[in-house]
């Protein structure tokens, strides 16, 4: 399975991704105003199929870094075998299996929870992916809805092919113009 799919950063980071081909980051990250993005399906590049949404992400990871320029970066994907994820087969429904196939009974992880919300997130995403890796699947394809599709990539060396800038555009321009 082949697709295009969108990931919206920083100029900076842009940048570095362009040239090396490949994204240093994956998708936890603590933001300096206390906001918090998790790999909820565990370490991985989470990319999307809408150009729009990206932008939004961009924007984020943008000021976030307090740069003026944010960029959408363009990618072809690929697929040999993903989980798919949608109304049929729900995030909590796969939660639960990668949990019961890691740890067995929930009731540990239920007691972590209440003293590490963070840490507890992390070793769940930790487990779907290790799971999912088990079964031979090599990322996740979650249909959010009819026109929104987040992908998982596992493997960005194998699955992610010519990145480039799609849409760049300045934070403060669309700050002004109160359109993000």
């Amino acid at each position: 399975m082949k697709r295009t799919a969108y990931r919206g950063v920083s100029l900076k980071e842009a940048e570095v991704v362009v040239n090396q081909q490949r994204y240093d980051r994956n998708e936890s990250r603590d933001f300096d105003n206390g906001v918090a993005a998790r790999s909820l399906f565990g370490s991985g590049i989470y990319l999307i199929n809408d150009v729009e949404l990206a932008a939004q992400y961009a924007f984020c990871h943008a000021e976030a870094e307090n740069e003026e320029q944010a960029v959408v970066l363009k990618q072809k994907i690929s697929f040999n075998h993903p989980f798919i994820l949608n109304y049929q087969y729900s995030e909590s429904r796969l939660r639960r299996t990668a949990i019961n196939w890691k740890y067995g009974d929930t009731g540990f992880l239920e007691e972590q929870l209440k003293e590490n919300k963070s840490e507890i997130s992390k070793q769940i995403g930790e487990a779907i992916k290790e799971y999912l890796l088990h079964h031979s699947y090599d990322g996740i394809v979650y249909h959010i809805n009819e026109e929104i599709i987040y992908y998982i990539i596992y493997d960005q060396d194998s699955q992610i092919d010519n990145i480039e800038i799609d849409l760049a555009f300045n934070i403060n321009d669309l700050k002004v113009k109160n359109i993000l």
